[in-house]
């Protein structure tokens, strides 16, 4: 008996000293809406996703293509910020969809039981100053944002942009995409301040204009207001 008890104990520390496997992507949920369906094909799903993601009708959206591939890790190769992604070859397909004149890509496993928006729009990060900010948005153009705060529980949130802005706001954002390009902006404080406030934003537009330092404001500003939205 006294060397079964010590087997016990001994497998219980090797259990709790274990590494712990990569944690799995976050899944962007959308609400159930009428006429959505489990039996309904990928392409029906992905269709419906981005119609409530945006807030416009289905009728608005075609499929350009579709294609078989392989993704070199469990994320489908797409990056989050916190998220570690197990190493594993993933089969699976990468949809582009069109609406509004813009193109917006989606990545699924092979039998589509995760979706994962792959048109990155925006990022934009604020760390540090008095009061110890830890701030971080992850935007994609199909209308998915998700954001990370340090100092709450949970510390990760995910939403859309029907929910978040209004459409007017949007239409707005989709401007600025089809206008600017890819901009790197950093109004961070000069290095060796103290109580340093490092705040960046990359925005991953399509166009080839460059905003002034008043735009490049009003792109801040809506990060920074879109952030405590995706919070409240």
């Amino acid at each position: 008996m006294k060397k079964l008890w010590m087997c016990c104990v001994l497998f219980l520390l090797i259990s709790s000293c274990s590494p712990r496997e990569a944690t799995e992507p976050p899944v962007f949920t959308t609400p159930v809406i009428e006429g959505a369906d489990e039996s309904d094909s990928l392409d029906d799903a992905l269709v419906h996703r981005l119609s409530v993601n945006l807030g416009i009708d289905e009728s608005e959206i075609s499929i350009l293509s579709s294609r078989e591939t392989e993704f070199s890790d469990a994320c489908m190769d797409i990056a989050l910020p916190g998220v570690a992604c197990a190493q594993v070859v993933t089969p699976g397909r990468i949809f582009i969809l069109e609406a509004n004149g813009l193109e917006y890509e989606y990545r699924t496993t092979a039998n589509g039981d995760s979706i994962q928006p792959a048109t990155l729009a925006l990022t934009w990060r604020r760390e540090g100053g008095i009061a110890g900010f830890c701030d971080g948005l992850t935007v994609y153009l199909s209308g998915e944002v998700y954001g990370t705060n340090c100092r709450s529980q949970p510390n990760e949130t995910s939403g859309y942009f029907a929910k978040l802005i209004t459409a007017t706001e949007q239409k707005q954002f989709n401007s600025w995409f089809l206008k600017y390009g890819e901009l790197n902006l950093d109004v961070s404080d000069p290095e060796g301040v103290s109580d340093r406030m490092i705040n960046t934003l990359v925005f991953y537009g399509s166009g080839g204009g460059k905003p002034n330092k008043s735009e490049q404001q009003v792109l801040f500003d809506w990060a920074v207001a879109l952030f405590q939205k995706l919070n409240s």
